[in-house]
């Protein structure tokens, strides 16, 4: 919207400057001519001839004329001298109405009223006469920084030329300067109505209607914008934009593409592309972790095992007090010993059998709520191939764009994030594993996570020969140090020591 308001700047500073240069003594010669006529105009009106559609007739052509002036001085004599002449053009109209028909006066004031355009398009008659008073007093006021002031004259313009663009355009831009939004969005509709196209005003009008939390208007805006102007970037860029503030990425995605088709050497629809995918991919990661969790709480087998472990530890250790109170019977010399240890044991049996309960009875609580085991995992089956997709697409767009532009900066770094955060999964799958699980299938999943990690190093240190960030810093750092451990390695001093 700057560009708009510096072009209004300027047509407004070109009428202005255009007055200005108005010989002084003529304009004050005029002025006295403008409001003899006025107040001749308005005696009339008080005495008989008050209702003779002619005497209105009279009075709105010299409010007119007043409203008209290059000289603010005299306009500003009658501030609303354009909007009582409309409405003294509207009583004259009124007045010469017989049996239906209008008089000659009436077809005079309605002239006024409304512009008429010639066969070659143009303008013409009296209707421009008001047209162009609207519009100097619209001017006027705005360059006194009277903007509902301004607004209201122009409006008022558009009203009497509904083909006309520019004071529907100005209506809308001096609108939103006035903070009457209602006044900017109807300046707006109207200029597209008469054929207006120009990107800025559709833009204008779409970021109202999202003001107004009116997404669908403001896609149907911004998609009408699109096609006055389909060589536009800066619509298309903002309906996606829209799209996935509204969170229909999908249909940002497919809007991107069609862009790239059009494009296939515009690195940056790759790139957008890739981050969408990614982003998408990354959303599934809590569905996901959820399904897992309940899908573990109803594992039954498990708890099954779990429940007969337990039970197994308490056998042992009832196995282990009936031969201490054996051992007591039967070897009185060492009684007291055995005592002390059967209490201890007895106190580590009880404290199991506390842990038995207390397993019995999540036992209890998972049975009753019991979930559709089948259902959830082939939900999980799902998300996961799912995601899997948009991974691979994330990935697939992120080397797209890097063949274009292998320089930048954006498409390396997050190309570098893509792989460390999926070596950061992979390492996860270790980190929870069991000892016996960790020695059987351990070692392989390790390797897979320091390869994984690797991938991400060209990119993250290309990037930072790009620019040394300090986001990216700390993401280096912590590569080299998650590889350092991994592999157990020094070769990863010299460049944790080259980011210091």
């Amino acid at each position: 919207m700057k560009k708009l308001s510096l072009s209004l700047v300027v047509f407004f500073a070109a009428m202005g400057s255009t007055y200005a240069q108005a010989d002084k003594l003529l304009l004050e010669a005029q002025r006295k001519t403008l409001l003899d006529a006025k107040k001749k105009a308005d005696e009339s009106v008080m005495k008989k001839d008050s209702l003779k559609a002619k005497t209105w007739l009279t009075r709105a052509e010299a409010y007119i004329e007043i409203a008209s002036s290059p000289d603010t001085n005299t306009t500003k004599l009658e501030p609303l001298a354009a909007i009582k002449a409309y409405d003294f053009l509207k009583k004259a109209a009124s007045l010469d109405v017989k049996d239906g028909k209008e008089g000659d006066v009436a077809k005079t004031a309605k002239k006024y009223l409304k512009v008429e355009y010639n066969k070659e398009g143009k303008p013409e008659g009296e209707g421009q006469k008001l047209y162009s008073a609207f519009m100097n007093v619209g001017v006027q006021k705005y360059q006194a920084k009277d903007f509902e002031g301004a607004l209201a004259n122009i409006s008022m313009a558009s009203t009497v030329n509904p083909k006309d663009t520019t004071a529907a355009m100005y209506t809308g831009v001096v609108g939103q300067m006035a903070k009457n939004e209602a006044a900017a969005k109807e300046g707006f509709e109207r200029f597209l109505t008469a054929g207006g196209k120009d990107p800025g005003i559709i833009y204008g009008l779409a970021q109202i209607y999202k003001n107004e939390k009116n997404d669908e208007k403001a896609i149907a805006t911004i998609e009408r914008g699109i096609q006055l102007n389909p060589s536009n970037k800066d619509l298309r860029n903002e309906k996606i934009n829209m799209l996935l503030a509204m969170g229909k990425a999908g249909d940002a995605i497919n809007d991107l593409k069609a862009l790239s088709a059009k494009e296939p050497s515009n690195s940056q629809y790759l790139l957008n592309l890739a981050i969408l995918y990614d982003n998408s991919a990354s959303k599934y990661d809590g569905q996901i972790s959820d399904i897992k969790q309940k899908l573990q709480q109803n594992d039954t087998e498990s708890a099954k095992k779990k429940l007969q472990d337990q039970k197994d530890k308490i056998s042992a250790f009832d196995e282990e007090i009936k031969r201490l109170t054996d051992k007591i019977k039967k070897d009185p010399k060492t009684a007291a010993s055995s005592k002390k240890q059967l209490a201890d044991v007895v106190k580590m049996r009880d404290d199991q059998k506390a842990v038995l309960e207390q397993m019995n009875a999540e036992a209890a609580k998972q049975a009753a709520s019991a979930v559709n085991v089948a259902d959830l995992t082939k939900q999980l089956e799902e998300l996961t191939k799912k995601q899997a997709e948009d991974r691979g697409f994330a990935a697939e767009y992120y080397k797209k764009s890097l063949a274009i532009n292998p320089n930048d900066f954006d498409a390396n770094y997050n190309m570098g994030v893509f792989y460390f955060n999926e070596g950061v999964k992979i390492k996860g799958k270790v980190d929870s594993m069991d000892m016996k699980t960790y020695q059987k299938d351990g070692k392989a999943i390790e390797q897979s996570a320091i390869s994984t990690f690797k991938e991400s190093m060209p990119y993250f240190e290309k990037a930072w020969e790009i620019k040394k960030e300090d986001d990216l810093k700390g993401n280096l750092r912590g590569l080299y140090n998650v590889l350092k451990q991994l592999e157990k390695s020094e070769a990863y001093d010299a460049k944790l020591k080259a980011l210091e």
